[in-house]
């Protein structure tokens, strides 16, 4: 698949997800994700404002119901590395360990690599995993199958990096257009 026809892809699974949620745009209200792939249940605090679904995201729902006590944070940070967890934080800068999973780099079968990533961040490259890439019946432990989806799955996450820091780039590039005068060598 091309950067075209992925890009494609994408653009059917956001509207095949906003379909499912009944809406033409989703917006979570706390952090701003828009991505419907995002959103998926439990709608009891959410609105629906003209064509636009108002509601907690994944990532929010699960940092607004979790428990703020140190045992608790401490019993879920051991949780996470047990299952391989080493990073600290997402790409998106989320760092609540309820908000985190462990993402196999190569996929369960082919990896045992892990990074921990938001919900969010985890329901995008799933996402991706299963509409892009065709299915295969090649032995998920083969050093060509493991090594094609490393890279796959490297390329996903500094995808998901990338996206992260389009937002911090255009708030630099605003900000330095506003200030001209403020600039010194």
């Amino acid at each position: 698949m091309n950067d075209e026809d992925r890009f494609f892809e994408r653009q059917r699974q956001n509207w095949s997800h906003l379909k499912r949620l009944g809406v033409k745009y989703a917006f979570c209200d706390v952090c701003g994700e828009f991505d419907p792939r995002c959103f998926l249940g439990d709608f009891a605090r959410s609105q629906i404002i003209g064509s636009t679904l108002h509601a907690l995201c994944e990532r929010c729902k699960r940092r607004s119901l979790a428990p703020t006590d140190d045992a608790s944070i401490a019993k879920k940070w051991e949780f996470l590395r047990k299952q391989g967890v080493r990073n600290h934080r997402c790409h998106c800068g989320e760092d609540n360990p309820f908000c985190l999973e462990a993402d196999h780099l190569a996929g369960k079968k082919t990896s045992k690599f892990v990074i921990g990533v938001c919900i969010n961040c985890h329901l995008k490259r799933t996402s991706r995993q299963l509409t892009e890439y065709p299915r295969d019946s090649a032995d998920p432990q083969n050093q060509w199958v493991v090594m094609r989806n490393t890279v796959r799955g490297s390329l996903e996450h500094l995808e998901l990096i990338s996206e992260g820091l389009r937002p911090l780039e255009k708030l630099l590039h605003d900000q330095l257009t506003r200030e001209p005068d403020s600039q010194q060598d």
